[in-house]
């Protein structure tokens, strides 16, 4: 192979894969936070989750967009797990279209010299400021690019189709089938895209390099090469994104394995599909290939998901605070999803140290557990502050942005929150006091109903309740000030004993409050303060 040759090759997929990460990141920019609320609306059952995930694949033409976004949106609690997984399979019959596109367009239309104004329209109308039409120049230039990735690669196959007999290559043996499907893994690695790794050999079928056979044996190997991103992704990730990995790495490689011993059938059943669609063309029998084992493997898990999700569940057990479980550095890339999953985190902790506050109260806890109770809480705390930390809104919608400041605003009152519990001689101080116990049970009374809506099972906004009882302690701690200064002062009790109570009085009050702001920061942005509101 001439170095020529072997520079059309490599640069027909990097233009490729330039074009399709223009692509993606044009959709997803145009998507915005409608990705999000599609995914968490079109995933009710198996079919419809299957469906979601198939249809935004071949919308955005990224399997890896769609894992990863799936991963966050079940560890943010959007999706359950089980619908987590009907999306990863749909996705892996999504991405297949990208192989009709290039079969019928690519090698059938001389577009690659069609592309150069597509590529030159995409690049102008990036250099507007104008967010909506820098993205639609994306997706033009990223389309076009596709093509001249495409045309380039005809080149270079076409260079080496002459000096290389297909013959040559393995598949005839077991050893040799196997390898070709080795070559597929690798492809899809290197490359770090499946659909690059398919134009690839969509091009060397085209030009007469592979045959058929070997072409099919390298696509099984390039869908399960897929699943290698998914597990570099999981590394150090949460029970829920290891979860969603596993079953991806599980679905593709039980799939390919089936198919591979069935490869005869399936290529039969795809000749007569290519017959009826493209007159029986190689590169369109490839396509249908590739798209028919992957809705076989579909069709095959769909009815018995849930049992394949309780497998997995039992592979891999939750670990470590359950709080935690919402963050996952792989959401990173979606800043709607990220946010989402900090503010269930928040949430959560939010509640597990009200539960217990309000248990303390009630006399049905111990003090002494709270030490154990809070530093389960700090931990949790500072990993959400860390994943808050590495969330970039501030390219993003204002409203995305408010929200993220809304979030930091939360983390910051729910750690003063728990500074104020890890007072314990003070709570024992108030519990110990008749009229401040009664005062406590007051506000517990009031805070206990926050626990139903921080868990998510009530939609009423419990914001008013919270104000009005954090006011009403701020209202009566003036008050008992008052006296409190009034009895020291006739000599009714010592002023120990008056800035002990005083003291209490405002811990109560510092309890109060935090709780009543991170409760607004916590809440729907929609129904946060309006533009130009005080937020502290």
């Amino acid at each position: 192979m001439s170095t020529q040759t072997a520079l059309h090759i490599t640069g027909g997929i990097g233009l490729f894969l330039l074009g399709m990460t223009l692509m993606t990141d044009g959709l997803k920019t145009l998507a915005g936070d409608s990705l999000r609320k599609a995914l968490s609306r079109f995933t009710g059952g198996r079919v419809s989750s299957f469906l979601t995930g198939a249809g935004i694949t071949a919308l955005i033409h990224s399997s890896g967009a769609t894992t990863f976004a799936t991963i966050g949106f079940v560890s943010a609690g959007l999706i359950t797990f089980e619908q987590s997984i009907g999306i990863i399979i749909g996705a892996n019959v999504g991405t297949t279209t990208i192989g009709w596109i290039v079969s019928y367009l690519g090698f059938k239309l001389d577009i690659g010299t069609m592309a150069y104004p597509l590529v030159a329209a995409g690049a102008m109308m990036k250099l507007i400021s104008n967010p909506r039409a820098a993205a639609s120049g994306s997706i033009l230039a990223g389309f076009g690019m596709l093509f001249v990735g495409i045309d380039m690669l005809q080149d270079g196959m076409s260079g080496i189709a002459s000096a290389i007999n297909p013959a040559s290559f393995a598949g005839v043996t077991l050893p040799g089938r196997i390898a070709l499907v080795g070559v597929g893994i690798a492809m899809t690695i290197i490359t770090q895209s499946s659909s690059a790794a398919m134009a690839a050999t969509l091009a060397a079928l085209n030009a007469g390099t592979l045959s058929l056979e070997q072409s099919a044996l390298m696509a099984i190997g390039q869908n399960i090469g897929t699943t290698f991103i998914t597990a570099i992704g999981a590394i150090g990730a949460t029970t829920p994104a290891k979860r969603t990995a596993l079953s991806h790495i599980m679905f593709n490689v039980i799939c390919g394995t089936v198919v591979f011993l069935a490869l005869p059938g399936f290529l039969t059943a795809a000749r007569v599909i290519s017959s009826i669609l493209g007159g029986g063309e190689n590169v369109i029998t490839l396509s249908a290939f590739h798209t028919l084992f992957n809705l076989a493997g579909a069709l095959a898990v769909l009815p018995v998901m849930p049992r394949f999700a309780a497998l997995i569940t039992r592979l891999l057990p939750e670990s470590g605070p359950g709080f935690i479980r919402n963050l996952d550095s792989s959401v990173l890339q979606v800043p709607q999803v990220a946010l989402e999953s900090a503010r269930r985190a928040l949430a959560d902790i939010g509640g597990y140290i009200i539960t217990h506050l309000v248990e303390v109260i009630r006399g049905i806890a111990p003090v002494k557990k709270t030490g154990e109770i809070l530093e389960t809480a700090r931990y949790s705390l500072n990993r959400s502050e860390g994943f808050l930390g590495e969330v970039r809104s501030f390219n993003n919608s204002p409203l995305l942005h408010e929200r993220h400041t809304n979030l930091i605003h939360a983390v910051d009152h729910i750690q003063r929150l728990v500074e104020s519990c890890a007072e314990t001689d003070r709570l024992k101080l108030v519990l110990a006091d008749p009229e401040l116990s009664g005062i406590a049970l007051q506000l517990a009374d009031r805070i206990e109903s926050l626990l139903g809506w921080l868990n998510g099972e009530m939609e009423t906004d419990p914001k008013e309740i919270v104000e009005k009882a954090s006011l009403s302690i701020a209202g009566i701690r003036k008050e008992q000030r008052k006296r409190v200064l009034e009895k020291t002062s006739s000599g009714e009790i010592d002023t120990e004993t008056a800035f002990s109570q005083m003291e209490s009085m405002r811990w109560l009050d510092r309890v109060a409050y935090h709780i009543w702001r991170a409760v607004i920061h916590l809440e729907d942005i929609k129904k946060a303060s309006p533009p130009g509101a005080q937020v502290t």
